[in-house]
């Protein structure tokens, strides 16, 4: 057994028996659903249907949105033979999944579950594969378990590594551990990567074919509006400008309040964080403004007073985004998080401005800065004198035209010859 998994297998074994208590913390800081920690250890899981099953692994919000519509696009094409077990890491996410399960017109009527992902410990994947027994697997973007994909290569169950990204650091990392890197990689049995920089390291890490048919996100649709909702909020809004801030971090929401605070004719601001379960703590901040509230948790009325808007919920970007004039889209300025797609807000045609750390999508900004509409703004003061952003161009449309067209028709294929060995297709 290569080092670096030696050590890892010996950090996770020491750490076991120690994982209820540290579950029971996360839950006491709302990071864990205390109903749900035996899901996360494997245990008390929901019964398994009948049949052929796929497992969609996703680490949070946006790969969970991607690997719903992959499942969306797999069961139109009327041929597929298996349901869906849908795991995440975050509540969020499981939240998003089980709506979609639910109301989706598409998914609503197969044979689909949600769970929460079990921890990378040997007990608790050998319970979870051994109770839920996929027939393959599909994880996306960076959710890389050692533990988990050795179980998997000893029961001879394929794993697709999908839309995978990762950043010249990580990639380094793993380079150091050449060996391990090498044992963890090569048991992916298919390989599709997102940008070329993945691609890149992905074929020096595993020594496999990887495919780069571009980033699947280009073709999520755009989200969904209820316009029996939209209608009265834009009547309070009026003629004011929206200046949207999405899916921020902490310390973002305080650079976008003090930008809003120097603007001489403010705009309505929409504030959706990341994490909706930091509401509480937005809240508070937004306090101390002093400016007139609306908290869409507590089902506030958006009056035409309103100056701030807290959209502290889940599924209702689509609706926010119908609303804003221009997107602060956040990540770019929280450390460590390495930014977050614009892909939507520009599909939308609406402006983009992000903070410069978004390592992320080192590849994809530098195709879209030469062009109108995606902004990089280092400070409270730039975002204060860049609202409202330039439209998006002519040129930025047609380039996003093109990204998505091929990237999720090109997945599909790659999968097709996995899905059928699995029995999911004919």
């Amino acid at each position: 057994m290569p080092l670096g998994r030696f050590l890892y297998k010996t950090a996770t074994t020491l750490i076991a028996p120690f994982l209820g208590a540290i579950f029971r913390r996360r839950a006491k800081s709302g990071k864990e659903d205390p109903t749900r920690i035996n899901e996360r250890l494997a245990r008390d899981l929901c019964e398994r249907p009948s049949g052929p099953l796929l497992w969609m692994h996703a680490a949070s919000v946006g790969e969970s949105q991607l690997l719903l519509e992959l499942a969306r696009r797999l069961v139109d094409a009327d041929d597929y033979a298996g349901g869906f077990l849908f795991s995440c890491q975050t509540q969020t996410a499981a939240r998003l999944i089980a709506k979609a399960i639910a109301e989706d017109t598409v998914l609503k009527d197969r044979t689909c579950l949600q769970q929460m992902a079990p921890v990378d410990t040997a007990p608790a994947i050998q319970r979870f594969l051994d109770h839920w027994s996929p027939s393959a697997v599909i994880v996306a973007e960076g959710e890389i378990w050692p533990t988990t994909l050795l179980e998997l290569e000893k029961r001879g169950i394929s794993v697709a590594l999908i839309n995978a990204r990762m950043t010249e650091k990580t990639i380094l990392g793993w380079m150091r551990w050449p060996k391990t890197a090498r044992g963890v990689f090569s048991s992916l049995d298919v390989l599709i990567a997102a940008d070329v920089q993945t691609q890149t390291g992905l074929k020096e890490l595993s020594g496999k074919s990887v495919i780069c048919p571009g980033n699947l996100k280009s073709a999520l649709p755009a989200p969904s509006v209820d316009l029996a909702e939209l209608e009265p909020i834009k009547r309070a809004i009026g003629d004011r400008a929206v200046l949207f801030a999405a899916s921020t971090h902490a310390g973002e929401e305080a650079l976008v309040i003090d930008a809003w605070m120097q603007m001489a004719e403010k705009p309505f601001l929409i504030i959706a964080p990341r994490h909706p379960e930091r509401g509480d703590d937005v809240d508070a901040l937004l306090s101390m403004t002093k400016a007139a509230v609306a908290r869409r948790s507590e089902n506030d009325e958006v009056e035409k007073s309103t100056e701030i808007l807290l959209a502290d919920t889940m599924g209702e970007m689509g609706l926010w985004y119908s609303l804003a004039d221009t997107v602060y889209l956040g990540g770019g300025h929280a450390p460590g998080v390495g930014g977050h797609n614009p892909i939507e807000a520009l599909q939308l045609n609406i402006p983009v401005l992000s903070g410069p750390s978004i390592f992320n999508f080192r590849d994809l900004s530098e195709r879209l800065l030469p062009l109108q509409g995606f902004s990089i703004i280092h400070d409270a003061q730039e975002l204060a004198s860049t609202f409202p952003a330039p439209p998006v161009s002519a040129e930025m449309k047609t380039l996003l035209k093109a990204d998505s067209l091929g990237p999720m028709a090109r997945t599909l294929e790659a999968l097709e010859p996995m899905l059928k060995q699995a029995g999911l297709r004919p």
